[in-house]
Parts: structure tokens; sequence; C-alpha cells
């Protein structure tokens, strides 16, 4: 809002309570009258007044407009960002439809139908659609197993024969634990279907089917927030042909 500790050490008791206070209560400054903040913090106009030039500003009414302005922009801010991710989220799902096509999602459904076992492997919060893909399957009678556990995908690999198939979900597709394991994976020739963001990644060089999904971003090392909802799309639309083969 503005820069509380200038002069933080000139201001007197009164003037860092009536300072607290309006940091508290920001949305409330700008409708207040200085006689109601005077007596909301036990002090007299002098205090106020003088606490507003302390921090650069002519007086109180000045300080009152500096902190409307900001408040105007905070939800304007806002309002943009909501409007950008709702876009943001709209464009995902028509994109991955675009990217997601009939022909891949039966052949993929038909390779699922086909293997002995099905594994499922996703890391970070991209789990949260490896579990709903393993709800899914077991829903529609298909057995799956999805390796939740990090220290399981070392192991599991031991039990994966040609027959079998493994499932990779990650959103950038060059994460390292799934890419180690995608690799061993390849060594013993079992069918493996990567879901991924529309991007050039290292995952889809090991695995012999790739469907994409769309996203604006893929980096997930400083913000794993990033939307999934164009995996779960993809998800429904291949569990759909697999409940209908």
């Amino acid at each position: 809002m503005f820069d509380i500790l200038k002069n933080y050490e000139e201001l007197t008791v009164s003037e860092k309570r009536v300072l607290s206070y309006i940091m508290e209560n920001q949305d409330q400054i700008p409708h207040i009258k200085i006689n109601d903040l005077a007596e909301a913090t036990f002090v007299s106009k002098t205090v106020i007044i003088n606490l507003a030039q302390k921090l650069d500003f002519s007086g109180f009414r000045e300080m009152k407009y500096y902190i409307s302005q900001k408040i105007i922009e905070k939800l304007s801010a806002q309002e943009t960002s909501t409007v950008l991710y709702r876009e943001n989220l709209k464009q995902s799902i028509d994109k991955t439809f675009s990217l997601v096509t009939e022909d891949q999602l039966q052949k993929t459904a038909a390779k699922i139908k086909a293997a002995k076992n099905v594994f499922i492997m996703a890391r970070g919060t991209s789990k949260a659609v490896g579990y709903y893909f393993e709800h899914l399957l077991l829903t529609i009678g298909i057995q799956c197993i999805f390796i939740k556990d990090y220290n399981l995908s070392e192991v599991f690999t031991d039990f994966v024969a040609e027959d079998d198939i493994v499932i990779f979900i990650s959103l950038s597709g060059d994460t390292k634990k799934i890419i180690d394991t995608a690799k061993k994976i390849h060594l013993k020739k079992a069918e493996m279907i990567s879901i991924t963001s529309f991007n050039t990644n290292e995952l889809t060089r090991y695995t012999t089917n790739n469907l994409f999904c769309y996203t604006d971003k893929t980096n997930t090392s400083k913000n794993d927030t990033i939307s999934r909802t164009g995996f779960f799309l993809t998800i429904d639309l291949l569990v759909d042909k697999l409940a209908n083969l």
C-alpha cells in the first residue's frame, strides 16, 4: 500500500497506533472521516495529520485518496486475473478437444483393454489425475495399479512384462523420476502411454502412444498450481472409449 517503515522510528506511540489501525482496516479508510478515525484510535486529529505528513502526504485527505486509489487498482487487477483465468480454462478445454483425436483415443483404449496389467504413474499435483483415472478404470471393470508411492516407482518396474502397459501422467513430460522409470520400462519392451501437455518433451521419446492436452504453462518447479483441466478431459474421453469397447 505505502511504505509503513518510512520514518517509522520517528513516529510517536499514538501515531503508530493510528498506522496499525489503518493497515488493519484499509477498506474502511477511504470512507472514514478524520474525527471518526481519531475517536476509533483514541487520538487527536493533529496526531493523524502528523502521521500522514511523516508518510510524505500533505495531510489526511491525500492519504485517504492514495489508499482509495490503491484499493481500486487491487480490485481491478483481481478482476482482470479472474477473467484471464476463466479464459485460460476455456482455452485448455477447447484446445484439448482439438489435440485428442478419435483415432488416437480408439487405439490407446484398445491397447489398455488388451493389456494383462495396467500401471499408472504420476508425480506432484498430477497425482490427483492418477487417482481419478484409477477410480474410473476400476469402475468400468479394468484392474489397474496406481504407483502413488515414490519408493515403489523404483520397485514396480521389476514386475512389468511385455504384455503389460504403463501409463505416465506428467504435465511437462520432463520429470526426472518419470523419465528414469520410462527408460527402464522401455528396455522391457512393454507398451507405454504418455499423457502430457502439448510440447516437445523427453517422455514421448520412450512411450509408444502419446496423448496431449493443452496448458499455457508447463514448468511446475516454482508453481505446481497449474490447472490439470486438460488432463481430466483427456481421461474422460479415453475412459468413454474403453467403456464402449
